[in-house]
């Protein structure tokens, strides 16, 4: 459906339903302002190598900015740099960004981990992960619902999956 059948919908709806102008102005505001892009993200599961990050545990955070200036500064960081900053980030965009964190050990799989993202669209998905190796260790993550985090020696790599 468009934005616009959307609209109209809602705002047909709030006039049978006998609302206030101020409420059927909001929802049009609401409404007309979604961004396009859906984020889609239901699950991700984890595969860690034996010898990921030199035996070292990693930290993965899955991002979902909902603002598209910060999907496109996030997407200027390196991880090593996100997660000098992490703290400020969330700082900063507190309402506009959600994260998911987890720490992995080798030979570590999770299964199955529910994202729930706060808002129904976002600016896109990054995820970063504190590699002691050099690199960017950021990826993104398209229209996937589910994916597989693939945790080797010195970087990570995502597949979608059908599960």
């Amino acid at each position: 459906m468009s934005k616009l059948t959307h609209t109209l919908l809602c705002v047909s709806c709030c006039f049978l339903a006998g609302c206030a102008a101020d409420v059927v102005s909001t929802t049009v505001k609401s409404l007309t302002s979604f961004q396009s892009s859906r984020v889609w993200l239901n699950k991700v599961l984890f595969r860690v190598a034996d010898d990921v990050n030199d035996s070292s545990p990693v930290t993965v955070h899955i991002l979902i900015p909902y603002k598209e200036d910060v999907y496109n500064e996030l997407l200027k960081l390196s991880a090593e740099d996100y997660f000098a900053k992490v703290t400020q980030i969330k700082a900063d965009n507190t309402g506009h960004l959600d994260i998911f964190e987890w720490d992995l050990v080798r030979s570590q799989r999770l299964d199955d981990i529910p994202i729930r993202p706060s808002r129904y669209s976002g600016a896109g998905i990054i995820v970063f992960a504190s590699y002691t190796s050099p690199g960017a260790h950021r990826l993104t993550i398209g229209e996937e619902e589910n994916v597989i985090i693939k945790l080797d020696n010195s970087d990570f790599s995502i597949e979608a999956t059908n599960k």
